[in-house]
């Protein structure tokens, strides 16, 4: 039996994360920063920060990688904390 202190992690993802270890440039509010990408997936990303983000707001990333020429794609904030944000891409 599952107490309420054992809560159960469910990963509602509909791609799994890749690990990724590299710099990504993103415009935020017309203003380009400089993060960490720390994992991907086709539908979303985590960038490592210094800054604090709105959740809900769109940023446009440009992908290190990415098999078509136009790396810069627009996501939306769909989380944040003092480590980051996580991404959830447009198609």
């Amino acid at each position: 039996m599952v107490t309420s202190s054992e809560k159960l992690f469910v990963n509602k993802r509909k791609e799994p994360r890749q690990s990724y270890s590299g710099e990504i440039f993103f415009a935020y509010k017309k203003h380009l920063y400089k993060g960490k990408l720390k994992n991907l997936s086709p539908s979303g990303l985590f960038i490592q920060a210094d800054s604090i983000f709105i959740k809900g707001e769109m940023i446009t990333v440009s992908l290190p990688v990415s098999k078509y020429k136009n790396n810069k794609q627009r996501g939306r904030i769909v989380w944040n904390n003092t480590k980051g944000c996580g991404v959830q891409l447009c198609e």
